[in-house]
């Protein structure tokens, strides 16, 4: 049938009658002419050339008729004369249109007369030398004596002196196996290890005179045991580390926060000077501890900021934004300080709010106990103990970064009850 439409027509344009919609006169019509011929209702044979012409168009498979057979008779008339000129000059003043609206969107964009030079893509030839790095681990908010009762919290979490020990040694271990990974690719110089306080529970409030584990004075011997043996840990793979300190609140020796004399009145800074007296001979191991609140540690060409905070200037979280919002506010307002004192940091480390998050720059870093009984009672979203590790590239900057969980997550188990197993299953 297609193939019969299609010859049809074309016989009707090789005996001259003018194509689909063609201006010429002619004859008459080839598909009107092939319609009469195979006495096929009026539209049929229109639409089934349509049809076949969207078939073209798509590259499938059609038996549209061969136009070109039509051969345009000798010689014009004067009405086509006149048609042909009245469409020269149409085409010519859209040409003059097209021409301006042209001009006008070069100007607008700027390219007009702007001379372009095409790079060469060529693959850079590498220069045998590796970039200079360093690995930088967070370390706040052990907590050291400080016991989380399970039973309070309906077996959510648990922490103890033991506890914590193990949760340090998990932490020294990924610092030593995750590091040497990221760096593959670097020269790297050495590690920062950075003391962000709150390393002991203290007893700074009547609770925790009654329930820790160890007595101050017993959790500064247990934290300077536990970091003695760290260092030395890291310094089989790493050839410097340096240690930076600066006190927290739970390390506080006074009964409320003092403006003044805060580092010194902190066990904290004991720690910190403890553990530089085990190393005191040894030239790998370098440290920065000071009398301020804050740390500023210059790192291959960038500033890091380290502070605890709780002396950022804010308050505790809001309500479903939990701790976060203040995160932000207090480390804008210490971005504002020192960019004020020309030392503007390219990288804020803070813990105290044992919220884990990283905004910008900021490192907020969890806590070794995880969630607690205060967390609890504030109903506050469940966090695993963790703390941050990350690499400094010296192109880059913070090139790679990582939460170090350290414990693995389990499913908390029914509360035990006294109900009978008949009315609880």
């Amino acid at each position: 049938m297609d193939k019969q439409r299609k010859e049809a027509i074309e016989n009707c344009l090789r005996e001259g009658f003018v194509p689909y919609r063609s201006e010429h006169r002619g004859k008459g019509s080839a598909v009107l002419e092939a319609t009469r011929r195979l006495k096929l209702n009026k539209n049929t044979l229109t639409d089934w050339v349509r049809l076949q012409d969207s078939l073209a168009n798509r590259g499938q498979k059609n038996f549209l008729p061969d136009w070109s057979l039509f051969v345009e008779p000798g010689g014009t008339t004067r009405r086509e004369l006149h048609d042909s000129a009245y469409w020269r000059r149409k085409a010519l003043g859209v040409e003059k249109e097209l021409a301006a609206v042209e001009q006008m969107l070069e100007e607008i964009g700027g390219i007009r007369n702007l001379k372009v030079s095409p790079p060469e893509w060529l693959l850079r030839r590498s220069l045998g030398t590796r970039n200079r790095a360093v690995l930088s681990m967070l370390f706040t908010d052990l907590h050291m004596g400080e016991v989380v009762d399970p039973d309070e919290i309906l077996g959510l979490n648990a922490f103890n002196p033991q506890i914590a020990a193990t949760r340090v040694r998990r932490f020294f271990d990924a610092v030593c196996e995750i590091g040497p990974r990221w760096a593959a690719d670097c020269k790297v110089e050495g590690l920062l290890l950075n003391l962000g306080g709150d390393l002991i529970s203290g007893d700074i409030h009547e609770e925790l005179r009654i329930t820790n584990g160890l007595t101050s004075h017993e959790q500064v011997r247990m934290v300077v045991a536990l970091l003695i043996a760290g260092i030395k840990l890291l310094l089989k793979v790493y050839k410097r580390i340096h240690v930076s300190s600066v006190p927290g609140n739970h390390a506080r020796t006074t009964f409320k926060p003092t403006a003044k004399l805060y580092s010194k009145l902190s066990y904290d800074t004991l720690i910190a000077h403890m553990v530089a007296d085990a190393f005191a001979g040894d030239p790998r191991v370098t440290f920065q501890i000071g009398v301020s609140n804050d740390c500023i540690i210059p790192v291959l060409g960038y500033t890091a900021f380290l502070t605890h905070g709780d002396k950022m200037g804010t308050g505790g979280g809001q309500g479903f934004a939990g701790p976060l919002l203040p995160i932000v506010r207090g480390t804008k307002k210490v971005e504002a300080q020192q960019a004020r004192a020309q030392r503007r940091p390219d990288i804020i480390m803070h813990g105290h709010y044992h919220h884990s998050a990283n905004p910008g720059p900021v490192f907020a870093n969890g806590a070794f106990p995880g969630y607690s009984e205060y967390g609890n009672g504030l109903r506050a979203s469940l966090e695993l103990p963790q703390q941050w590790f990350f690499l400094i590239h010296e192109t880059w900057g913070v090139r790679e970064r990582c939460e170090i969980k350290l414990e693995t997550p389990a499913v908390s188990k029914r509360p035990a009850s006294s109900m009978p197993k008949e009315m609880a299953a």
